[in-house]
């Protein structure tokens, strides 16, 4: 594998990741019943904020992760796995053809 496939492939998993949090927050959103605009207001933002973090537009960071779950009475877990062994967390299964081997779930507290 050359420097480009690994830049590329780097990239990949970054994208991936974002991916998943995205869906795993926008999914826990629904899950609570909660409007963008709900949130917004829980977490002290704006609704363009929310809007921008559940697609995948802004950078999201740890924290505000951390808060966004708060908001919606989730605690969320990051699982880290090998490239080469499957495993299940959830209802997922990632196998070593999932690039990015994380998996990211929003549990209720």
């Amino acid at each position: 594998m050359n420097r480009s496939d690994k830049e590329f492939d780097q990239l990949v998993r970054q994208e991936e990741l974002i991916l998943q949090v995205t869906e795993t927050l926008t999914q826990a959103l629904e899950d609570a019943e909660m409007t963008r605009v709900e949130l917004a207001k829980r977490l002290g933002k704006s609704p363009g904020f929310v809007s921008q973090v559940l697609g995948g537009g802004r950078n999201l960071t740890l924290r505000t992760v951390a808060d966004i779950a708060y908001a919606l009475s989730r605690r969320p877990r990051l699982k880290l796995s090998s490239d080469q062994k499957p495993f299940v967390d959830g209802e997922q299964v990632f196998t070593d053809s999932d690039r990015a081997g994380v998996s990211i779930v929003a549990e209720r507290r």
